[in-house]
């Protein structure tokens, strides 16, 4: 289903995963935002902030990503209703970022923080 701009929201969650932690998340958070665009780009900083700390191939693919077609393919997939995500490794742990178009209603609660 297309996003018209005017019913859908953007569930956006980020998820860490640690081999250390018992059930495997270490951290997690979510928020929704309103444009395809908004989405991305709270993942693109996200991802800018990591890159000091990654290894050189990680960081290369990474910065790619965040400059480069994945995160346009990404806004691209948002518009036409699609879901998409990024995910990358860091300091021994596994980072996941998705986004997923949702029926507008969910967007009233634009909550922030962590998933716990």
């Amino acid at each position: 289903m297309p996003n018209s701009g005017t019913d859908q929201a953007f569930w956006c969650e980020r998820i860490t995963y640690s081999p250390l932690s018992v059930d495997g998340i270490a951290d997690a958070s979510h928020h929704v935002a309103t444009t395809p665009v908004e989405a991305i780009r709270a993942i693109r900083r996200a991802v800018r902030d990591l890159a000091a700390t990654l290894t050189p191939i990680e960081r290369k693919r990474a910065l790619s990503w965040v400059d480069g077609g994945g995160c346009i393919g990404a806004v691209g997939a948002l518009h036409r209703g699609e879901p998409c995500g990024f995910s990358l490794s860091h300091r021994g742990l596994w980072t996941e970022w998705t986004v997923c178009p949702v029926p507008l209603p969910l967007s009233t609660r634009h909550d922030e923080g962590p998933v716990r």
